[in-house]
């Protein structure tokens, strides 16, 4: 190697030991403020910046030939991806965690309305439901006709019918109600998704007013890291609607071409 190589090569390694130190610090602040999988994720990625901090200063005493490379370094390179990946794996849960509080807006037509709240209801858990217009009877008299057993949901019913049951609460179609009403059963029950039926279903409101509850109401559930799935059918929102709609979600799903 030429004087130049080595001085280049030295000096990429000599910054390269730097941004380890100080990630290191960074990610050893972040372990002593986490817990449980994340900080065991974030442990083993500690593990590894340490790894590769102490394999870049033996590169360095190589380069300068204060030292012949030893089998210690390449170890060390081991055991640096090795540590990696695993603290990627053990971080999975906390990336699957985010992905899943995302709040989606969900567009269906009429004709093909009943097959899919079924199917968001049957492949969900622990759901709130939220229905606007349809009375808590029709909606579990519809789940119960698609061999979906309702009683594991949790409703809340701003239709105005009075509902019985115990996993039903009966409150007026009302945005500030409704809001506090998820919040409410949020806080006290363990759920992972709430699905409001559907938007359009909602009184006391204009409808240019329409994406700011959605948002609102998003901001909310997020909040309380759960799922929202804003059910809207196309041919009761105007299209102005929808497209505001869509620019306040996570993400739009359905049938969104129409």
């Amino acid at each position: 190697m030429t004087i130049m190589s080595l001085l280049v090569s030295g000096l990429f390694h000599i910054a390269s030991f730097f941004i380890g130190l100080v990630a290191i610090v960074v990610l050893f602040g972040i372990v002593s403020r986490t817990k449980d999988e994340v900080s065991r994720g974030f442990l083993f990625i500690l593990f590894a910046l340490i790894a590769f901090v102490f394999f870049e200063f033996l590169q360095i005493f190589e380069i300068y030939q204060i030292i012949n490379q030893s089998i210690l370094a390449d170890i060390l390179g081991v055991a640096f991806v090795l540590l990696i990946l695993i603290g990627m794996w053990q971080l999975r849960s906390l990336i699957r965690g985010l992905s899943d509080f995302g709040q989606a807006f969900v567009l269906t037509s009429n004709k093909g309305y009943e097959d899919k709240l079924v199917s968001l209801v049957k492949n969900a858990k622990n759901v709130c439901y939220v229905t606007l217009d349809k009375s808590y009877e029709e909606v579990t008299n519809m789940l119960k006709t698609n061999n979906i057993d309702s009683s594991k949901v949790q409703f809340i019913d701003a239709s105005g019918v009075k509902c019985d049951a115990d996993n039903c609460i009966g409150i007026s179609n009302n945005p500030d109600e409704i809001k506090v009403a998820i919040d409410r059963i949020l806080k006290e029950k363990d759920l992972s998704c709430v699905i409001i039926d559907d938007i359009a279903g909602l009184k006391n409101i204009e409808k240019f007013e329409l994406p700011k509850f959605v948002q609102d109401t998003s901001s909310l559930i997020k909040s309380n890291k759960v799922q929202g799935l804003f059910i809207g059918r196309m041919e009761n929102l105007e299209k102005e609607t929808i497209n505001d709609i869509t620019m306040l979600v996570d993400k739009v799903t359905g049938d969104v071409k129409g």
